[in-house]
């Protein structure tokens, strides 16, 4: 190349370096969600995590997260550096495509070569995913190494340049592979490109290494060796190979439903009219509907098509053409390239088919420099009507895509800037001295999670409620939606609920602030009913435990004395009169949402626990609510108290509730079918245990089946005695028990219902057979006979 021919390269890349770089981390707003779930990916990598693989968010090859961590340690990680990379690949793609064009193409291939980066560097479909943070902006770069280096290998002069130009080839190949789905394509555009070879020259059907059979064979090597590690994770998860692309798949039933192949047809009409007529109605991927030309650029784009297909066919002039090989590799390159969006669903779809642009504007190129050339438009018309419409299209795709497709709502939403101003608005709150506090379905959202602070805390306020340091405000925040939760939360402090209104006047933020003064006390009906003063080491301290309405629920109050380093899960036991653990709650506070590491000193915590209960009989007994805190990444172990000995502390009393329990789930040892009520209340069976003996204690569990109607039904359990198997009793009953059945029970339909009864055998009692009867308002039913045993000395 002459001097000449670098300037005007170096000036195109100019050109296209402005429009990638100009309002980068501006337009489009954001970050988008997709281009937010990369930077948190990339913050792991600079933690130190390295991954073969990203599976999460649909699965990501993981170069483009590398680059984009390497540019956060330079620089830092926000939404321009997020899009630098883009920006990069996006400008070095144009002399990439230069040089590609420039070495394939013998007629015409500087002009040729010009053209065509000049077609990229003005395209709106390039300039935007130049300004996207997300991996697919790498390939139109890398493909041009792959494919440019494969031809040198095929047509290279000298046999040791053919053979390293192909193993270069297929380093870059194996390379691609890391980057995007799509570098699984490449051995697709050059095994179709070996096939061409050898039908259209049979005498170099040779079994030698630079032959192409061999160079195939060679980049095929390459390639494996590099992409190995990835194949490797691939066979150890084969999800991560096909998840993203089944699901999208036109043969997934999700998609085409059963008709498959009248979806490839629907979707083929699709892809070959999003050049100039109906483009990709994707928001997140340009204007929607946007044909990838304007009809400045369109025309070129069709003439150079119809050139394309003639010089293939070998009909164009003059004859023999020496381009038609470099003809044949690029029309390869695109089939194969738009073969992703032609096989998936929403086609077209700008992101899967972007990997094919640099053959797309090599047709523009080709009709421009069809212009150019004309003998009728010599000297001077053919390069002025080209510039035009060069300068027309750069003209269209500037002001659509910075002046249009920022105002559109839309955009304003599907790239999260809803999201980004609800983040603005909570950090001037905490600017302002507050304590602030957002619902996980917003903290855990990808772009929210990498644009908030340290000071905007995760907090599932449904689950634990957080009251900040004495001298603070606090200001809860919830989505809009979650509106409904905002309202309960500002009962309890009886202050009302604020809506902010997004850009456009729609709710953004459900909102609840409460004043320092109003902090520093237990909201109503929250305070706690049994109070203690437990410390623990480097943990929050118990300061009491509360009853929810209903009966099954605790509240545990809590306090930080300083910064809690350790992330630290905390255990509630409901333990018996002997000391049986009778029911337990584990729970990291807020459950996931606000670990302990993130509590400050004088913080204050309501944490709901709701207790699986281990012993399905128990319900209505008082136990001892034991608490305290373990951390699961040192093996389970617990924090010691600071104030006495032991690990845990009692908070207060409890009386366990009366659930039921499916049927399988309890096995009485004596089966019974008895009424007991006229509406359905059933005996099904029991369990004794104790000694049998006048002055001894007996338990029963009564397995009943009904229904919460039966909650307040009085029972009565008697002894009397017995003439003889069945007999009637002769004497008075004696009573042992009485009461409602399961005051506030929770008795799901199809469950049974297990009783325990405590009673006493009386002292004078005389050995000898007794029946057991139940007796309510509509039965007395004896249900099982005993025999009374002498006492023990």
């Amino acid at each position: 190349m002459t001097r000449r021919e670098w300037l005007v390269l170096l000036a195109i890349t100019l050109l296209a370096g402005a429009l990638r770089f100009y309002q980068l981390g501006v337009v489009p707003p954001g970050p988008q969600f997709d281009e937010a779930f990369n930077a948190l990916d990339a913050q792991l990598v600079l933690a130190g995590n390295r991954p073969l693989f990203l599976p999460a968010n649909g699965g990501r090859e993981v170069v483009y997260t590398y680059l984009q961590a390497a540019a956060g340690a330079l620089w830092g990680l926000n939404l321009y550096t997020l899009r630098l990379i883009s920006a990069l690949a996006g400008t070095l793609t144009i002399p990439a495509l230069y040089l590609l064009v420039r070495g394939l193409f013998r007629r015409g291939g500087r002009t040729l070569a010009t053209l065509t980066a000049l077609a990229l560097a003005v395209s709106y479909w390039h300039i935007h995913f130049s300004h996207y943070g997300i991996r697919v902006i790498l390939m139109p770069l890398l493909l041009c190494g792959v494919f440019g280096l494969f031809w040198l290998g095929m047509h290279g002069s000298r046999s040791r340049t053919r053979l390293v130009a192909v193993l270069a080839a297929g380093v870059l190949a194996g390379l691609s592979v890391w980057a995007n789905p799509t570098g699984r394509f490449t051995p697709f555009v050059v095994g179709a490109y070996v096939l061409w070879l050898l039908w259209r020259y049979p005498a170099r059907r040779r079994r030698r290494l630079d032959s192409p059979l061999g160079g195939l064979l060679l980049f095929g090597a390459a390639s494996l060796v590099v992409f190995l590690p990835l194949g490797l994770e691939f066979w150890n998860h084969p999800e991560f190979f096909t998840g993203h692309a089944a699901e999208v798949s036109i043969f997934a039933e999700r998609v085409s439903g059963d008709s498959p192949w009248s979806k490839l047809l629907e979707n083929i009409l699709h892809v070959l009219g999003m050049f100039s007529f109906n483009g990709d109605l994707e928001w997140t991927h340009g204007i929607a509907d946007r044909p990838i030309f304007d009809w400045f650029m369109a025309v070129p784009f069709y003439i150079g098509v119809v050139l394309w297909a003639l010089r293939l066919l070998g009909k164009g002039r003059p004859q023999p053409d020496p381009d038609r090989d470099a003809l044949a590799l690029l029309a390869i390159w695109a089939a194969v390239m738009l073969a992703p969006s032609v096989l998936s669903d929403a086609a077209p779809n700008y992101s899967r088919t972007l990997p094919a642009i640099p053959p797309v504007m090599l047709t523009a190129g080709l009709g421009l420099s069809w212009i150019v050339t004309r003998p009728v438009l010599r000297p001077y018309w053919g390069p002025a009507l080209a510039g035009g419409l060069l300068a027309a299209g750069m003209t269209v795709t500037a002001y659509d895509y910075f002046v249009r497709f920022p105002t559109f709502p839309e955009v304003y939403y599907l790239y999260d800037a809803d999201k980004a101003d609800a983040v603005a608005w909570m950090e001037a709150q905490a600017d302002a001295g507050s304590a602030v506090y957002l619902s996980p379905l917003w903290s855990t959202h990808a772009t929210v999670a990498f644009l908030r602070s340290g000071r905007i805390e995760s907090l599932d306020a449904t689950d634990a409620l957080v009251l900040p340091p004495p001298g603070m405000g606090a200001v809860y925040a919830w989505p809009a939606e979650q509106e409904g939760m905002a309202a309960g939360i500002a009962r309890r402090f009886d202050v009302p609920v604020t809506i902010i209104d997004d850009k456009y006047g729609r709710p953004l933020l459900a909102t609840v602030s409460i004043s320092p003064a109003q902090a520093a006390q237990w909201p109503n009906d929250l305070a706690p009913e049994q109070t203690v003063e437990a410390r623990f080491e480097d943990a929050p301290t118990l300061l009491g435990v509360n009853v929810r309405p209903g009966g099954r629920d605790l509240l545990l109050f809590w306090r930080a004395e300083a910064k809690v380093w350790r992330d630290l899960t905390s255990f509630v036991h409901l333990t018996g009169e002997q000391g049986e653990l009778l029911g337990q709650a584990d729970k990291t506070p807020g459950d996931g949402t606000y670990h302990t590491q993130y509590w400050s000193a004088g913080d204050r915590v309501i944490q709901w626990y709701t207790p699986e209960l281990l012993d399905a009989c128990a319900g209505g007994e008082l136990v001892q609510v034991e608490a305290g805190w373990y951390e699961y990444a040192a093996d389970n172990a617990r924090r010691p108290r600071l104030d006495a000995a032991g690990d845990s502390a009692v908070a207060g009393e409890y009386r366990l509730p009366f659930i039921s329990v499916p049927r399988d789930q309890l096995q009485p040892a004596e089966v019974r079918s008895i009424p007991l009520a006229l509406d359905g209340l059933t005996l099904e069976g029991y369990t004794l245990t104790g000694a049998v003996q006048p002055g001894q204690a007996v338990t029963l569990d009564l397995v009943l089946d009904g229904g919460e109607q039966h909650a307040e039904t009085e029972l009565a359990l008697s002894l009397r005695p017995a003439t003889g198997e069945g007999a009637q009793p002769e004497a008075a009953p004696v009573p042992l028990w009485m009461g409602e059945l399961a005051p506030r029970v929770r008795w799901a339909a199809n469950e049974v219902l297990c009783r325990r009864l405590r009673a006493e055998l009386p002292a004078q009692l005389a050995p000898g057979h007794y029946l057991l009867y139940l007796t309510t308002s509509d039965y007395d039913q004896p249900f099982a006979e005993i025999n009374i045993a002498a006492s023990a000395p």
